[in-house]
């Protein structure tokens, strides 16, 4: 069972520079509480709602001190923005401890479980996680654990990709993990799930056609079976009511060849542009849908609406 933290004890911990609200997650890594954070470091007053992630054992310094390094040079707003980090005693155990943005909102896995998703709603977030894809590839950085519980939807609107605690600067990771898998099975692109150590941006891209067409049916394409995503999966052999070049962008996406996947970047600007086509047909369509059956006129005679 996971070490709880007394919130007393960490606001102590980090010399009352927070105020621990309310646990929002825990799990075998540690445990996030909502928090307030009155000052900086530096003593300098501030005013920040973040999420305080608490690691649990020293042996996930390492996945801590990748997360942090994934995130200090990265300002992005498709990325959670990292606001502290560092580490302190907690009850006489030492704790490593990220402060991150909070922002406002739910998970996709737990909006997955309400039901599937609408096309223009799959294209927003293949969108924001494509163009946070690209911009951490522009560090030379996989993310390497892309899946619905890593990707927040904004109350405000916009898609965010967090905890990069699996993420890797490839040139520079010689350590005897990067030699094993790493992320969530089912969601591993082929190279991935061999161990490949030269990974790139396409093993991300890989995964995010996974979540994307996820999406689109409601249920995991392989019920989380790494073997039928190894061997190849097309989202056009599935029964969408989807555009074409969706299932044409995703079918890409899929390759179990790496270097026949789109680049995230541009991934990004062809799902905006479909996001646009899609989102003014939906909207033309709710607006003929609501006057077809405006409340108003279910109550006006049949012969009035006949003529006289």
């Amino acid at each position: 069972m996971p070490v709880q933290f007394d919130p007393s004890a960490v606001e102590a911990a980090l010399d009352k520079r927070f105020i621990v609200g309310p646990q929002i997650a825990v799990g075998g890594q540690g445990a996030v509480f909502r928090a307030t954070r009155s000052s900086r470091p530096d003593g300098t007053a501030t005013d920040d709602v973040v999420a305080l992630k608490l690691h649990l054992y020293h042996t996930q310094d390492i996945r801590a001190q990748r997360e942090v390094a994934a995130m200090e040079n990265i300002f992005h707003p498709a990325l959670a923005r990292m606001v502290e980090n560092g580490s302190c005693e907690v009850a006489g155990r030492r704790t490593r401890y990220v402060a991150w943005e909070f922002i406002e909102g739910r998970t996709l896995s737990r909006q997955l479980k309400i039901g599937r998703l609408e096309e223009h709603e799959v294209l927003a977030i293949g969108r924001d996680v494509s163009a946070a894809i690209a911009e951490i590839w522009s560090q030379r950085i996989v993310h390497g654990d892309i899946k619905p519980s890593n990707i927040m939807l904004r109350d405000s609107g916009g898609t965010v990709l967090i905890d990069l605690g699996a993420a890797r600067y490839l040139a520079q990771d010689n350590s005897p993990a990067a030699r094993e898998p790493f992320g969530t099975r089912g969601y591993f692109s082929p190279e991935q799930a061999r161990a490949t150590k030269a990974l790139s941006c396409a093993s991300d891209v890989f995964s995010l056609g996974v979540v994307m067409l996820q999406c689109l049916l409601g249920r995991h394409p392989t019920d989380y079976s790494q073997a039928p995503l190894a061997a190849g999966i097309r989202a056009s052999d599935m029964r969408l009511a989807v555009s074409a070049n969706l299932l044409s962008e995703l079918d890409k996406m899929l390759s179990v060849r790496p270097t026949t996947r789109p680049e995230p970047a541009l991934l990004s600007r062809r799902f905006e542009r479909m996001y646009q086509s899609v989102e003014g047909i939906f909207a033309m369509t709710s607006t003929v849908r609501s006057h077809t059956e405006d409340p108003i006129l279910d109550d006006v005679p049949e012969e009035q609406l006949a003529g006289d």
